[in-house]
């Protein structure tokens, strides 16, 4: 049961050191690289419970949900955190 957790919280800390990583890159390749990351890893936030046989579908559903609206707010978190210029090439 811990396991779901540990792989979540990697996750999670994977995601806000890219933001970092990213941000101050954003006009040249950041934007795309946290952006496709965060669709890999939402997908994968929702996916993650699902490989715990002790649960029931349901509870496996919801903490899929669950994982996948913390991932979401850690992702639109990291676009803060990160400073992300959306319009630069406007410019």
């Amino acid at each position: 049961m811990k396991g779901k957790y540990v792989l979540y919280l990697i996750l999670l800390a994977t995601e806000i050191i890219l933001a970092i990583i990213c941000g101050p890159h954003s006009c040249e390749w950041g934007n795309q690289v946290y952006f496709y990351f965060g669709i890999a890893s939402l997908a994968l936030a929702f996916i993650i419970p699902f490989f715990q046989k002790e649960l029931s579908w349901k509870k496996r559903i919801g903490y899929g949900f669950l994982f996948l609206l913390g991932s979401i707010i850690v992702w639109c978190a990291g676009f803060m955190l990160g400073e992300f210029k959306i319009l630069c090439r406007l410019f």
